[in-house]
């Protein structure tokens, strides 16, 4: 019997939210707010689903049973460890993975905020079946098949920037495209607070309504896209010469004006950024596809992060700061 336990980060995009659909570059960073994982090999030929935040749909199949395996029912949270394991269809084929137990669990880690907890639970679960059961597979074969799973499998609207922040971790420059590239930027801290605004979330509305107007070409939003490219390219330029704090806050407010031309912005995130700014951030902007969720600001110290903080929870928000999170060197 072999067994792990360890924890897999949330991510935060610095700057390129969303562009990654079409195939741009982003800059995303891991943070220390984590899912738990516990896995272990067994002998019985059985593999066990657990989690702790949906314990109804705890589930148990021998190995050999592969339509269940594969069975990616839309409408469970687990549904992304059977696309995963359908990812792997051909390593299971080949006899390498056989029973085993996997539970997990959240961290401070907020569940449909947009802070990639689904990119998390696939990459947690390939890595611990990684090293389980010794499949050799590389970081960006980690990320690839997590996004192979909810993008390819579940059909799911996303592009590479969540799976392959997390897998690789740190601050990271990543080229999105059929030819996935990821740089890591070296930067040791920034000063960022991130803030829930805890309304509904419609990410999926706005993702599609984003694709739609994307394919029609719509000049707005194409040049609102572009802008955020350049952001990214300026970002990175900065994070990678002295980390001009002030400036990369600018760049993020430059970004959350795009978000609200192309009506990915609501009244609370947008409050939720002025208040930051108010309260001492250099710049402030909401994260994932929008319509709900979380935004980040950047603070010039850790002073102002809690300030900050503070002001985001007497707002409506609930905020605090957090410090990128990076694997250790060994792994």
């Amino acid at each position: 019997m072999k067994s792990l336990s360890f924890d897999i980060p949330g991510r935060i995009c610095l700057f390129g939210d969303k562009i990654d659909l079409i195939g741009k570059p982003v800059i995303a960073a891991t943070i220390s707010k984590f899912l738990h994982f516990d896995m272990a090999t067994r002998d019985d030929g059985l593999i066990h689903f657990f989690s702790n935040d949906y314990p109804d749909e705890e589930e148990s199949f021998p190995v050999s049973d592969k339509e269940s395996i594969f069975d990616c029912q839309q409408d469970r949270h687990l549904k992304y460890w059977h696309a995963c394991l359908k990812s792997l269809e051909e390593i299971i084929d080949g006899g390498q993975i056989t029973g085993f137990d996997v539970s997990v669990g959240t961290i401070g880690l907020p569940i449909g905020a947009g802070l990639s907890t689904s990119a998390a639970v696939s990459v947690g679960f390939l890595s611990g079946l990684n090293q389980l059961f010794d499949l050799q597979l590389t970081r960006d074969q980690i990320a690839e098949h997590a996004y192979e799973a909810e993008h390819d499998i579940l059909g799911i609207m996303c592009g590479r920037m969540d799976q392959y922040s997390i897998a690789h971790g740190g601050v990271t420059f990543i080229s999105t495209g059929d030819v996935p590239r990821v740089d890591i930027l070296n930067v040791n801290c920034i000063p960022l607070v991130v803030g829930d605004s805890c309304e509904p979330r419609e990410a999926k509305k706005v993702l599609n309504r984003v694709k739609k107007e994307l394919e029609a070409e719509n000049p707005v939003y194409i040049n609102a896209f572009n802008v955020v490219h350049d952001v990214v390219i300026e970002g990175k330029h900065h994070l990678e010469n002295g980390c001009d704090l002030h400036r990369l806050g600018e760049l993020m407010s430059m970004q959350q004006e795009q978000e609200n031309i192309i009506g990915a912005a609501t009244d609370k995130l947008n409050y939720l950024c002025y208040v930051a700014i108010e309260n001492g951030a250099f710049g402030a902007k909401q994260m994932g596809a929008g319509g709900g969720g979380c935004m980040l600001a950047v603070c010039p110290d850790e002073p102002t992060q809690e300030k900050v903080a503070e002001a985001l929870n007497a707002a409506g928000g609930k905020a605090e700061p957090v410090n990128v999170f990076f694997y250790p060197e060994n792994e």
